[in-house]
């Protein structure tokens, strides 16, 4: 077990365990935001055949005067024209044999021929051509140039089944009575959207009471691809779920070197890769963010990495990277970057007052007027 790991090389050490890498095939419907598993090829040339990219007339360049004979829309069969012969044509309509040039229909039938108005086959893609390759995030776009393609259903990666777990006796579910020193149970729903976001099943489960027993059935009772916890992975005397890995589990590191969100592990449950988070609201999600859904899924990123100018003044941490929340905007064509909030890494409302964090090497501050790194979250 490797302890206080920097953030790169927690997300080294989480992508020597490998997630189970399964695929299956979905409609086009069904696609948005999933992931390729394999490449694709396209099985048609596109354009199909040659045709107008402007509603004229197809014409012949060399013709001088020219005489309407008929249209073509889109849809039309194939098509010919003759000497000094014109066709009414339509945007997509396929250009008739003998044509070379379209005429505008502003410019009327014996305006200037354009042979460039003409959409050639196989302009954009061969049939053969992989034009998506596996790890593509399909994009809206994605999904319209594999139909463009011609497939009805594509082959993704099935998305990982991810249990999501809250330990602590203090933690009530929301809309429940709350009792004397307990808080609403915040953590998994947050982290069930992020799972969500990253292209993830979450398979929510019940809170798990301050209890080495009821930790490991839970444990031992579900039927998942990863394991993701909240609270318990701390040096208290009520940290179960790191006593219990100790014990019984493989740890493959505790602690990284951020600030918040120092105490997280990762390991392995009977050889379920588990993730413990801290129990405080934005370490759990800052954790998340940084090193888990790297791991999970590279291909759909939560931040970006930009530079901003601060204008307040934000404290650095001693020995950690620091990840301070702000608000980043855009004046004047840079990047700027202010606080709004205090930052208790408990105050999970400075997650939504927030768009971004500081990334502040350890052991720097920063003024104002200082440009930095950030991460500005998407």
């Amino acid at each position: 077990m490797e302890t206080l790991v920097t953030i790169e090389r927690a997300i080294e050490i989480a992508r020597q365990t490998a997630i189970i890498n399964a695929s299956e095939s979905i409609t086009l419907s069904q696609a948005h935001n999933r992931i390729l598993h394999q490449d694709l090829a396209s099985k048609v040339d596109d354009p199909r055949f040659d045709n107008s990219a402007m509603d004229g007339w197809a014409v012949r360049s060399s013709d001088q005067e020219r005489v309407e004979i008929g249209t073509i829309a889109a849809g039309s069969p194939p098509s010919k024209i003759g000497v000094g012969e014109a066709t009414r044509i339509m945007t997509g309509a396929p250009m008739p044999e003998g044509a070379d040039a379209i005429v505008l229909i502003e410019d009327g039938l014996q305006g200037k021929a354009n042979t460039n108005f003409i959409r050639r086959r196989g302009e954009n893609l061969n049939k053969g051509t992989v034009a998506l390759r596996a790890g593509q995030v399909m994009t809206p776009a994605a999904i319209s140039l594999a139909a463009t393609m011609g497939h009805a259903t594509i082959p993704v990666r099935a998305k990982p089944r991810v249990a999501v777990i809250s330990t602590g006796d203090e933690l009530v579910t929301p809309g429940e009575k709350l009792g004397p020193g307990s808080i609403y149970e915040s953590n998994s729903y947050g982290l069930c959207a992020l799972l969500e976001k990253i292209g993830c099943t979450p398979l929510l489960q019940e809170v798990v009471a301050d209890s080495l027993e009821t930790l490991r059935s839970t444990l031992n009772s579900l039927d998942c691809d990863v394991i993701l916890t909240s609270g318990g992975v701390s040096m208290g005397e009520f940290d179960y779920v790191r006593k219990l890995m100790e014990k019984e589990g493989d740890i493959h590191f505790w602690k990284v070197a951020m600030r918040p969100g120092g105490p997280p592990l990762f390991g392995t449950w009977n050889g379920t890769p588990l993730f413990g988070l801290p129990g405080n609201p934005v370490s759990s999600h800052l954790v998340f963010t940084m090193i888990v859904a790297p791991w999970l899924s590279p291909e759909i990123p939560l931040a970006n990495n930009v530079r901003v100018l601060l204008k307040d003044s934000v404290k650095g941490a001693p020995n950690k990277v620091c990840l301070r929340r702000i608000q980043i905007s855009s004046e004047d064509g840079q990047l700027v970057a202010i606080t709004q909030t205090h930052q208790g890494s408990g105050n999970i409302h400075s997650m939504v007052a927030h768009n971004g964090v500081t990334f502040l090497p350890p052991n720097t501050s920063a003024n104002s007027g200082d440009i930095i790194d950030a991460l500005w979250f998407l």
